[in-house]
């Protein structure tokens, strides 16, 4: 949890300003310590501005502000615009910008609020106005402007209107993105977008514009997510003059082939609205067909939301969690069966050459963001060997680091063990020297007849036989395992199909039998 201490001094007169002059976001829970008193912001607040004084904090809102404050110590939560949620084991209030005002001032006192076990009561600021507990509901933020900023809890909505009177909107479910998010949606000028992106040659684009949508977080461009979304486009009667109503689809431009992809539209003839679903951003587009011209079969027409992705593609969900966005994998397709397998470092990633498939230096451009349901498409495969070497190898990464082991076992053996010839990789030597070279990995047949036996409570297994290694599951006392190899009191095993190291500590945690 992020702590921000702020210490005000008595002799102080101007406020401390806690935040920067544009828009302050807390993505995760942070503690705010004022005047000796310590309450948590909780992740998803966003203001405009806060500041802070030797005895409260006043955050500025706008329509799309959201603040909730918290304390475990049930402090009385004193402000200005809402009332205390008293519960059985903390304090809250919750303000949305949108419905209750302009600014919010908070007052903490260190004297508790009075609750009840499973519900408590409603505190009013100054006095009088008390209510039964309910479960809150997350807001949603709707706008009218064509911006707006969604969050992990309550998603969000906005609309366009264009001067020719037409809309272009988006919703985005509880869940769709893992922080708070600027989405954006801009009419552009249809004439400057299909020089550089011709449309199909027998589809012609309804009306004056072509619709950029745009997401950002913490800096960082986001072009899918994690549900899919919804997108809604209205057009007039004047603008489909010529067309086949039916016919009017709602097309992306797809970057990986250049080409504009239809989704699968719905089209509400009654309101002249069509609605899509996505998850991903890009350009968008109205198009339909010339009065009496057939559709062109060989027209691609995606299911809505789903991602294209062939073999060699690189591909990332930048809305994983934690350092997991920044994953590249490489995707391998062979008999039917999907894999992907994960780059280690970017020192890897810029050896292969080949990687640059636009050829303009910058290999980076041409990894595809995806969502994690893409992303879990294919089965991600750790085997690999490198080039001009038959030797398989098992690769266990840590970080922009890992261990390689052999796979040192015959045909038969690989094959009884479920290992799977067609996920394994040809890397090349930069690829291969990233690794740390571990123990090898032995077929049955020269396996060791050993057994260990747990002796405490719960041990940890370990992706090397080091506590730097990555914790990858554990055992409990009194299980017995085979002991594959031996390492400096290091014992590797096999549990529930995942093979690691555990710590013997001289027959303390675990023995041999």
């Amino acid at each position: 949890m992020k702590k921000i201490v702020i210490t005000i001094l008595a002799l102080l007169i101007t406020p401390v300003i806690a935040g920067a002059a544009d828009e302050v976001y807390f993505d995760d829970n942070t503690s705010l310590e004022v005047n000796g008193l310590t309450v948590t912001i909780q992740g998803g607040t966003k203001v405009d501005d806060f500041v802070v004084t030797d005895t409260s904090a006043t955050f500025s809102l706008s329509a799309n502000s959201v603040v909730v404050i918290r304390s475990t110590d049930k402090y009385t939560l004193s402000n200005n615009l809402v009332d205390v949620l008293c519960g059985s084991s903390y304090s809250q209030i919750e303000v949305t910008g949108a419905t209750l005002g302009s600014t919010l001032v908070f007052t903490p006192s260190s004297n508790t609020c009075s609750g009840t076990t499973g519900g408590g009561t409603y505190v009013a600021p100054s006095g009088g106005g008390s209510g039964t507990v309910t479960p809150t509901t997350p807001t949603t933020p709707v706008t009218t402007t064509g911006e707006v900023t969604a969050t992990a809890s309550g998603g969000g909505e906005t609309t366009l209107t264009t001067d020719e009177g037409t809309i272009a909107g988006v919703s985005l479910p509880s869940g769709a993105v893992s922080a708070s998010t600027n989405i954006a949606v801009n009419a552009e000028e249809k004439g400057a977008v299909l020089s550089a992106y011709p449309a199909p040659t027998n589809r012609n684009v309804v009306g004056g514009y072509v619709y950029n949508y745009t997401a950002i977080a913490s800096g960082v461009d986001v072009t899918s997510f994690d549900s899919q979304i919804t997108l809604t486009f209205s057009y007039t009667d004047d603008q489909i003059s010529g067309l086949t109503e039916s016919s009017l689809r709602v097309f992306y431009w797809k970057e990986s082939t250049s080409e504009w992809v239809a989704l699968e539209t719905s089209v509400d003839t009654d309101t002249n609205t069509l609605t899509v679903n996505t998850d991903h951003f890009t350009y968008f587009a109205i198009m339909g067909l010339t009065e009496g011209t057939e559709d062109d079969e060989d027209l691609t027409e995606e299911t809505s939301g789903d991602t294209t992705i062939v073999n060699g593609d690189l591909i990332r969900n930048p809305n994983a969690s934690g350092m997991a966005q920044f994953d590249i994998y490489i995707v391998k397709f062979i008999n039917d069966k999907k894999f992907k397998r994960l780059i280690l470092s970017p020192h890897v990633f810029e050896s292969y050459e080949h990687f640059d498939k636009n050829g303009n230096g910058s290999p980076w451009d041409d990894v595809i963001d995806v969502s994690q349901s893409t992303m879990d498409e294919q089965t991600t495969s750790d085997l690999v060997r490198t080039v001009g070497d038959a030797r398989v190898y098992k690769l266990v990464a840590s970080g922009d680091t890992g261990t390689k082991q052999w796979l040192n076992m015959t045909a038969e053996e690989f094959a009884s063990d479920g290992y799977d010839a067609d996920s394994i990789y040809e890397i090349n030597a930069t690829d291969r020297d990233a690794y740390a070279a571990g123990s090898d990995i032995k077929g049955a047949s020269a396996s060791s007849s050993e057994t260990i036996i747990i002796n405490t409570e719960f041990l940890r297994i370990r992706s090397i036989p080091s506590t730097d290694g990555d914790i990858i599951g554990q055992v409990y006392e009194g299980e017995i395992y085979e002991l594959l190899d031996e390492q400096d009191g290091w014992y590797q095993i096999n549990a529930n199909s995942i093979t690691g190291w555990c710590y013997g500590a001289d027959g303390t945690y675990a023995s041999k039998q």
